[in-house]
């Protein structure tokens, strides 16, 4: 039992250090833990999946976070945590448990890791419970992660009451689970449905978070393999109008970390940069209105790119993918070049060439968890 309920202090106190609580805080009556300081990098570092010592190491921290994990939630199922910081430290370990559920996810997805990364060579499914001679046990089984991904995630938006930043969480997993089941299928319009309510009627708090968190429900909104862009869903428009009027680079308050100072704008441009996709690909014929609204999207994507560049131009030039922002300024240039050859009356012209660079490993380097949460050599 005495280990039981250390498992669940050293849990706690884990989750306690992504609420950003540093060693100065310590009191004289709590334990002293000569790992505080270096759990939240660890946990971070845990998401570089470009190391091949990070990635080796998976399924040891799968499951070591997992076991964390279960207990501290056989303890809440047990009533015994009734304070605000205990019922806020549980939350916090389901969105942090979900939220490493969601990279390995996705960085499957986007095939940056593979099943034998993620569960190594079992017998039996860790999270399915299926034989490993199953048919489609690989399948199966990653499915079945996704899936208490998404348990524990519903569970934390809703266990100290409603909350924004965690429903994110919820709403990026499904995203992932659906692309998961669905590899092949361009739209899933109830989980469309979920983010663009998220993002237009269910954000309660909206000012109160930076807009790199907001836009984390989007990240993965968009099949890369989708030519569509999903925009084929009319309400896609009701999100963008939301993303363009409310998420203005700057205007928001930065809480915490460095490189999503770079990545609400980059998010909001690649967005945009979807739509702009679709929208060239889908008119016929560009008139004076139809190039009016063209280059009222050009001038998001200036906006957002312009910021990112005279405002966080330290920020930008640490990041370790800084040429895949240049690649994103070379499609903006196609665009503006693309609409002034329509001005002069141009018609048989080719269209830019957006869709190859939206579904290729460069432009998805920014949505892999690392790429943002990684160190930057800049002081806070």
């Amino acid at each position: 039992m005495k280990t039981i309920n250390r498992l669940k202090r050293i849990g706690f106190i884990i989750l306690s250090i992504f609420l950003f609580i540093n060693c100065e805080n310590e009191t004289e009556d709590q334990e002293p833990l000569f790992f505080l300081s270096e759990i939240r990098p660890a946990f971070f570092e845990n998401l570089n999946f470009e190391s091949p010592e990070v990635v080796g190491n998976i399924v040891e921290f799968r499951s070591q976070l997992a076991n964390t994990y279960q207990n501290l939630e056989e303890g809440y199922l047990n009533d015994e945590y009734t304070s605000e910081s205990d019922l806020e430290y549980m939350r916090l370990a389901g969105m942090y448990y979900s939220f490493y559920m969601l990279a390995l996810g996705g960085a499957h997805n986007d095939q940056y890791l593979t099943f034998k990364d993620i569960m190594g060579n079992p017998d039996t499914g860790y999270y399915s419970g299926l034989a490993s001679s199953t048919p489609d046990f690989e399948q199966k089984e990653l499915e079945a992660m996704m899936a208490e991904a998404a348990r524990v995630s519903e569970l934390a938006y809703q266990i100290n009451r409603y909350n924004d930043k965690a429903f994110g969480f919820y709403i990026s997993i499904k995203q992932v689970e659906g692309r998961l089941k669905n590899r092949g299928l361009a739209n899933d319009p109830e989980i469309h449905n979920k983010v663009i309510d998220y993002v237009g009627v269910q954000l309660v708090d909206f000012d109160l978070l930076p807009d790199w968190n907001v836009l984390m429900s989007m990240v993965a909104l968009t099949n890369y393999k989708d030519s569509l862009n999903t925009f084929k869903n009319p309400r896609m428009n009701e999100l963008l109008l939301n993303v363009n009027a409310r998420l203005v680079p700057g205007a928001l308050p930065p809480l915490g970390g460095l490189y999503p100072e770079i990545f609400g704008p980059l998010y909001r441009f690649d967005l945009n940069l979807k739509k702009m996709d679709w929208y060239i690909q889908t008119t016929e014929e560009f008139r004076t209105a139809e190039i009016e609204e063209l280059d009222t999207y050009i001038e998001t994507l200036e906006g957002a790119s312009n910021f990112i560049e005279t405002e966080r131009s330290d920020i930008l030039q640490s990041w370790d993918d800084l040429y895949t922002f240049e690649m994103r300024k070379e499609k903006l240039m196609e665009i503006k070049q693309y609409s002034e050859q329509l001005k002069e009356g141009r018609t048989n012209i080719q269209k830019p060439a957006l869709e190859t660079f939206i579904n290729s490993k460069d432009f998805k380097r920014a949505y892999q968890c690392y790429s943002c949460h990684k160190p930057t050599g800049l002081n806070n």
